[in-house]
């Protein structure tokens, strides 16, 4: 029942919503983060502002987002997915119903760790500034939305990405209020 849902999900993100704008900007979206203009461009103007608004507790709380996405990609991509071992949308049955928008991903499916990457960003940010989930969540949701349209993932290794993440993200701010609390001697 379950597995039936996420292929009739998956058939309407792959194929009934294509259009050219969706084509242009998620093939291009899905792997924005590992872009040279990310790296670049993004990241440093980004640190920058940051570091200008904010100083040196916006640039942990940015360090921090690093770690908790990097955590949350170790654990889905090598340990989760080697356990479930779930097929791609392109090597499964499915296969001549897929609409391949980019690069084909290798190894296994379950769960998405780009979307797990994405949400604990989110996750993590959010927990020390609120109002930037009104920016980040919709972004991590861009970015689940992505890896469905470009034909590389399932709705539920998405969600199951997501969820991962929020949990790794808060998890972590978490742990680093109780270290800096201790730290400090509160």
């Amino acid at each position: 029942m379950l597995e039936k849902l996420d292929h009739a999900l998956f058939h309407l993100i792959n194929n009934t919503t294509a259009n050219s704008w969706f084509d242009a900007f998620f093939p291009v979206w899905t792997d924005f983060f590992k872009s040279s203009v990310f790296y670049y461009i993004v990241l440093p103007l980004l640190l920058i502002a940051i570091f200008y608004k904010e100083r040196w507790r916006g640039l942990g709380v940015l360090l921090g987002s690093g770690v908790a996405a990097s955590a949350a990609d170790f654990l889905s991509g090598s340990f989760l997915k080697d356990i479930f071992e779930r097929a791609r949308p392109l090597n499964s049955n499915l296969f001549e119903e897929v609409i391949l928008r980019g690069p084909a991903a290798g190894g296994f499916s379950f769960p998405s760790s780009h979307a797990a990457d994405a949400f604990a960003v989110a996750a993590f940010v959010t927990s020390f500034y609120p109002r930037t989930a009104y920016l980040l969540y919709p972004l991590a949701i861009l970015m689940g939305y992505s890896r469905i349209y470009c034909g590389v993932h399932f709705p539920g290794d998405v969600i199951a990405g997501a969820l991962l993440g929020l949990l790794l993200g808060k998890a972590f701010s978490v742990l680093i209020r109780f270290i800096s609390k201790r730290a400090r001697g509160v």
